[in-house]
């Protein structure tokens, strides 16, 4: 594969680190427990580029008018039917998803993309921003939240600015080494590599929800583009290396990370699942302390939401270039 680079703001989940089973335990356990208590004051917005979403749409169109042209043609040669609307939740998922696209065009139009899938990320945020606004209008007038309300609440609420991230090394360069090795909390982390060197390129058909979910077939190609399959394919990997399902309270709640008939929002959502391995795992303090199977989450805009959802399968430590 590809060296990938794209500007963003990286969050490793560290799942090669010594971290004792009990102790990643407890800290699910006590995360859920405080699922269950929110405060007005604990709500945060995202940030936009302005308070004007109208001027921000008027204003994309014309900086934009590129990307979007490319964006289009992607959709109908791919034979995909998906409108070009930018209010439209399921046109900005799939423009977001084009962050790391890097195989299907050119350098020069890739930067256009890449500017393109920024400003989604900031724009998309004003409907988040709308229902955060809902939350919080709730707990001001001391409404108390459903379980659902409280579940979707944790799903919005944007990764905290004091939240470490994983800087990169100045000085490290050359390959570094993987070695098989089971972790102390049961990861096989070659394991998980080399399942993802077997699927990078297809869908496994045990786990067909999505493709289901969509009203398409996994055996289908075309329908492969209809969900950003990202964190469902890391999701995957880290299992076959042997961590462990967690069942929460329900497959809304962050301290879950499971697959069945209907898999957890942590399992495929890029968000949830980084929600979920912060607190389970930990993140990379750098990336020297990377191994292969290591988990990558992206922040295209620095917003606090988490866009992409990558395994690490080589690192080559030199200008901080990963492969994934």
């Amino acid at each position: 594969m590809k060296k990938k680079l794209i500007s963003a703001l990286v969050f490793a989940v560290a799942l090669t680190t010594s971290v004792a089973s009990a102790l990643a335990a407890e800290k699910v356990e006590v995360q859920e427990k405080k699922e269950n208590v929110f405060s007005a004051k604990d709500i945060t917005l995202y940030k936009t580029i302005s308070d004007n979403p109208g001027q921000e749409r008027k204003m994309a169109k014309g900086e934009h008018k590129e990307a979007i042209k490319l964006v289009e043609d992607y959709i109908k040669a791919n034979g995909l039917s998906i409108a070009t609307d930018l209010d439209d939740p399921a046109y900005q998922k799939f423009v977001l998803s084009l962050g790391v696209a890097f195989d299907e065009f050119s350098e020069e139009d890739m930067k256009k993309i890449i500017s393109f899938v920024q400003f989604i990320d900031l724009y998309e945020n004003h409907a988040q921003n709308n229902k955060l606004k809902g939350f919080k209008n709730k707990l001001e007038n001391n409404t108390v939240l459903s379980e659902q309300e409280k579940a979707e609440l944790i799903s919005l609420l944007p990764a905290s600015p004091n939240d470490p991230s994983t800087s990169e090394n100045e000085e490290v360069s050359g390959d570094v080494v993987s070695i098989a090795t089971v972790y102390s909390n049961g990861y096989d982390n070659i394991k998980a590599r080399d399942y993802a060197y077997k699927w990078w390129d297809g869908r496994n058909p045990a786990y067909d929800y999505y493709a289901y979910k969509e009203g398409c077939s996994i055996y289908d190609k075309s329908c492969w583009s209809q969900w950003n399959d990202c964190a469902n394919f890391v999701s995957q990997a880290l299992y076959a290396g042997g961590m462990k399902m967690r069942y929460g309270s329900s497959y809304t709640s962050s301290a879950s990370w499971s697959y069945g008939v209907v898999p957890s929002y942590t399992w495929g959502g890029a968000h949830n699942f980084y929600t979920h391995w912060k607190a389970r795992a930990g993140v990379a303090s750098s990336v020297s302390a990377l191994q292969t199977g290591d988990a990558v989450n992206a922040d295209y805009s620095g917003d606090g939401h988490i866009d992409h959802t990558a395994l690490l399968q080589r690192i080559r430590v030199h200008t901080a270039a990963i492969n994934i």
